[in-house]
């Protein structure tokens, strides 16, 4: 028999819980359904316009950091958060599996939104059994909306192929560069000129597209019209590195500057557009386990909402979209210090670790490949030497590979990672204007083909 403590105990704390599962629901439903009936969310029966932009292999905590970092080192909060905070924006939690398994890749994850089922990992909109269904782009091409591709990757990487394309492999790029042009992609910007051959470019150009290889020559073009936009061999380089780079500077557009080229071309289309926007190395920085490139790639795209938003507040009628397809990396800012918590301040030295990145001049990759040819050794000396931080010569003796470089970072910047690879979080997915209010507070990746069609009236 249970003691009378007992029994007050547990039956206070099954009561609690039962309060507490009543009130969340209660909150969720009063935070989830105010911004949902926001008059700004609610003006106009369809969307005119989808701009739909991806943080490519954004965690939480990637978010997390270049905000931290925007408001230490720049004193203003980043964009998307702020955007929070000042805008009646519908919110969700996104889960992103694939048939594959609990992680996707890219291309799975793309085709859920390009088709609105999910497929396995590395195929481009084919189902498992083998159908081919018609893709987002192509509907809205179907409904008179021109469509626009941006991209830090290369244009025929596998996010914005995902929205347009059916190919049984995403490493076929060249095949995507192909079938944007069979399917009328009207606006093509970013990196991957290698995967366009010259006879494919002056295919291109016999159907009205204008082919523009620098940043000067798509500042300067006006108005409407079809427009390839080839900026880079492969990716664009990271914002970091094309920042500090006069050369890169003036050849290679920032991707705000290609948003912005987008909308420039496509608003004069009297039936609205769609538009895909992808900030795609953040996620190769987080692959490549290089915190420095991911937080300047992260606010490279918060530059890119900037251009979104200025848009939507000029044209109501367009719906917003902000999200990523998955996790990558598991990044992560720890505490560093004293974690004695009885001692205060425990973690104290969290901030001066976190502001260490500020002395780094180089990604890991334009180190690399400044260095290539050269022996191993001065390579490694080169990504020591980047950092401008001070090691013990003990730990610089164990420094044999980019491995062994890469661990001695997270004791000098509190920044750690999980692995290489993606991850399974639940993401954000947050979105405003005509058409928000379908966003439920939890979606599946394979549900949002569906809404977009429904918020813009597009058949299925």
């Amino acid at each position: 028999m249970r003691s009378p403590r007992e029994t007050s105990r547990r039956d206070f704390l099954k009561f609690a819980g039962l309060g507490g599962v009543a009130l969340g629901a209660a909150a969720t439903t009063a935070l989830g359904d105010a911004p949902r009936q926001a008059a700004v969310n609610l003006r106009a029966a369809e969307a005119k316009n989808v701009i739909f932009m991806v943080a490519d292999g954004m965690n939480i905590a990637a978010l997390s950091l270049a905000d931290a970092w925007s408001r230490q080192r720049y004193s203003v909060s980043s964009r998307w958060l702020r955007l929070y905070r000042e805008r009646p924006v519908v919110r969700s939690l996104c889960e992103t599996h694939s048939v594959t398994g609990l992680v996707t890749d890219s291309a799975a994850a793309a085709s859920c939104w390009g088709i609105g089922e999910r497929i396995v990992n590395g195929v481009l909109n084919i189902t498992p059994d083998g159908r081919k269904p018609v893709t987002l782009a192509q509907k809205m091409k179907a409904a008179g909306k021109p469509v626009g591709l941006v991209t830090t990757a290369t244009a025929t990487h596998a996010t914005p192929a995902g929205f347009a394309v059916t190919v049984a492999s995403r490493k076929s790029q060249s095949e995507v560069a192909a079938q944007y042009l069979e399917r009328g992609i009207d606006v093509i910007l970013g990196g991957g000129a290698d995967y366009f051959s010259a006879s494919l470019i002056e295919a291109y150009r016999k159907v009205g597209y204008a082919v523009t290889t620098d940043r000067t020559q798509l500042l300067a073009r006006q108005g409407a019209g079809p427009l390839l936009g080839l900026f880079s061999p492969k990716y664009i380089p990271y914002e970091f590195d094309r920042v500090r780079d006069p050369a890169l500077k003036v050849k290679v557009p920032s991707l705000a500057e290609m948003t912005q080229a987008a909308l420039d071309n496509l608003a004069t289309a009297s039936a609205g557009f769609f538009l895909m926007v992808e900030g795609g190395r953040v996620d190769h920085a987080a692959h490549a386990n290089d915190a420095l490139a991911l937080i300047h790639d992260q606010l490279a795209f918060d530059e890119a909402i900037e251009t979104v938003l200025a848009f939507a507040d000029r044209h109501p009628d367009t719906l917003v979209i902000i999200t990523t397809d998955h996790g990558t990396g598991g990044i992560q800012l720890n505490g560093v210090g004293d974690e004695d918590f009885e001692s205060a301040p425990a973690y104290a030295g969290t901030n001066e670790a976190f502001h260490r990145l500020a002395k780094f001049t180089s990604t890991q990759e334009a180190v690399i490949a400044r260095t290539k040819g050269q022996p191993k050794q001065v390579q490694l000396d080169a990504l020591v030497a980047s950092t401008g931080l001070e090691f013990k010569a003990a730990e610089l003796a164990k420094v044999t590979d980019l491995k062994t470089f890469q661990s001695l970072l997270p004791k000098q910047t509190g920044i750690n990672w999980t692995s290489n690879n993606h991850t399974a979080d639940l993401v954000e997915f947050c979105s405003f204007g005509p058409g928000s209010p379908l966003f439920t507070p939890f979606l599946r990746n394979d549900e949002i083909h569906a809404k977009v069609l429904r918020a813009t009236g597009v058949p299925g």
